[in-house]
């Protein structure tokens, strides 16, 4: 947690921008969005890393480096820029911390708080773009990418995957629950478990299993080797869930970051 926004804090911010991303008109509406009053310090470092709405419509983040922001924000679909994707970024947009708080307006802060979350990623750019002096621009170029892949050619999977149950009056039952190193749940659908290993793995994961529909996961691993005898993430795919990453190059957007600067504290 200590050195950028962690796995699970990124899952959090993910989920307080909402994966649901809006559609291109919203966007293009949200972009004209701004935060009425922004502070930006340098942080003490005196909590984690972390960024979200509180109420009355004040946005903050704490501990934070422009680089995570960065990748956060601008992200066009569920998954951030992974940093592979951010290209051009000078290194202390990823060393120097900085606490943010802003508001935004009366007007907005009394809008419904899953709109206003939506709106989240527009104002976060909004306020690098003003304070930070950000401007970036999308390239398309080769990446290194995971392709999840079947284990096994007779198309089965292993014991802690299978087909998903109906939820039935519940859905709260079939809410996915993700720490570090596990994942477990009812009827998740294939494509957010593969938005879930994204963020574990850092990288972009392509589909290649032509599975579909909604499952019932169980995975466990070790995030650090060096401190349990669990498997990597990557073995535990495969003796728990019959499936596999392999490394391949594709393209991919990027974000080129042509220009950025410290903030004047204030």
């Amino acid at each position: 947690m200590g050195r950028r926004l962690s796995v699970v804090a990124a899952a959090v911010f993910l989920v307080a921008i909402s994966i649901v991303r809006p559609l291109a008109q919203a966007q293009a509406d949200q972009k004209r969005l701004a935060f009425e009053v922004v502070s930006v310090k340098p942080s003490a470092g005196l909590e984690p890393p972390g960024a979200a709405f509180q109420p009355g419509g004040r946005f903050r983040a704490t501990n934070a480096d422009v680089f995570s922001l960065i990748g956060l924000s601008y992200a066009r679909g569920p998954l951030p820029f992974f940093p592979s994707q951010i290209v051009g970024a000078p290194d202390w947009t990823r060393t120097e911390r900085f606490d943010i708080t802003a508001k935004v307006s009366d007007e907005l802060a009394a809008a419904d708080p899953s709109s206003l979350q939506s709106k989240l990623p527009a104002l976060v750019q909004r306020l690098l773009e003003e304070r930070f002096k950000l401007t970036v621009r999308h390239e398309q170029r080769e990446q290194t990418v995971y392709v999840l892949q079947l284990v096994r050619k007779d198309g089965s999977f292993g014991a802690s995957l299978r087909r998903g149950a109906d939820c039935g009056q519940n859905p709260a039952d079939c809410k996915p629950r993700v720490t570090a190193g596990h994942i477990t749940g009812r009827s998740i659908p294939i494509v957010q478990l593969i938005t879930m290993l994204s963020l574990n793995t850092g990288r972009t994961v392509v589909n290649e299993t032509s599975l579909e529909g909604s499952f019932d996961v169980d995975l466990e691993w070790s995030p650090d080797q060096s401190v349990t005898d669990k498997p990597s993430i990557f073995t535990a795919l495969q003796e728990q869930l019959g499936l596999k990453l392999e490394s391949t190059r594709r393209p991919a957007e990027v974000l080129v970051i042509d220009h950025v600067e410290r903030p004047m504290p204030d």
